[in-house]
């Protein structure tokens, strides 16, 4: 423990080194080459747009496991812990509940397998040992969000969070209405998607400081604009009249709204 907050440990940030080049391999697998999901990727994604669309997510993701590896206090990567711990489950479940659609015995497939099984073992007892070593004694930064903005977190990220677990238990309610073809399979991705930025944000809500929260801005920054350029690229695949896919531009903006305006401060204090 230091003066300013507890230490992240070695094996904790060397895991953080793992998840981004497992993210790297799925941002150039399916961020950078979409059409080719059938060898580059676990399964075959079509249509081409939902591959490019979930690349969009892996891409805005980067930040929230590049970060960390530069941060020293525990406390300023917390957010971000166990939604990614939830969201792992989501994708290992979406894997189980549909073994069949994957390319089971490729090399994509095996790095994908071991991108999800280990996550949350490794995330949940990271958090459990932090945790423990945290005292009430360990400064913090007197820098709560607003009123405002928290109740904006909590209506937002609750209302992206039970949208996540719908669509996963019950993929039909989205896969009719959706802007293009969706699979049960997809639609469960995409959930996991949904759920691990709506639980960043209740998290955020949770520590109710900007300083504690700020490395997972970016991401919240980055999803509207990387999935918009995303889709730009097939955009004739893209039933553009959608209600769906316009309300999800909505939630979106809101998302990076608040990743903006809670990025607004003292990086040095948030990295230190």
């Amino acid at each position: 423990m230091t003066s300013q907050g507890t230490s992240i440990s070695w094996l904790l940030r060397a895991w953080l080194a793992v998840e981004v080049l497992f993210g790297v391999g799925a941002v150039m697998a399916i961020g950078r080459d979409p059409a080719n999901s059938a060898t580059n990727f676990a399964w075959h994604i079509q249509p081409v747009v939902m591959a490019a669309t979930l690349g969009a997510f892996y891409i805005s993701s980067a930040p929230l496991f590049l970060l960390p590896l530069f941060a020293r206090r525990w406390e300023n990567i917390r957010s971000m812990i166990l939604p990614a711990a939830l969201f792992s489950t989501v994708q290992l479940a979406a894997t189980f509940l549909h073994w069949d659609k994957f390319s089971v015995g490729t090399t994509p497939f095996y790095v994908w397998f071991a991108s999800y099984l280990l996550p949350p073992p490794i995330f949940v007892t990271a958090y459990l040992w932090h945790q423990k070593k945290a005292t009430s004694t360990t400064v913090t930064s007197n820098d709560p969000i607003p009123a405002w903005l928290h109740r904006l977190l909590i209506i937002c990220g609750g209302l992206l969070t039970t949208i996540a677990v719908l669509v996963f238990l019950f993929p039909n309610l989205l896969i009719p209405i959706f802007p293009w073809n969706l699979t049960p399979l997809t639609a469960r991705s995409l959930s996991g998607w949904l759920i691990a930025t709506g639980t960043i944000m209740l998290w955020m809500s949770r520590e109710n400081n900007r300083t504690r929260t700020r490395l997972a801005t970016p991401t919240l920054i980055l999803i509207l604009p990387v999935l918009l350029l995303q889709l730009l690229r097939f955009a004739e695949q893209v039933n553009w009249a959608s209600p769906v896919l316009w309300v999800g531009f909505v939630l979106f903006a809101i998302v990076s709204f608040c990743g903006l305006y809670l990025a607004n401060g003292s990086w040095r204090e948030a990295l230190n």
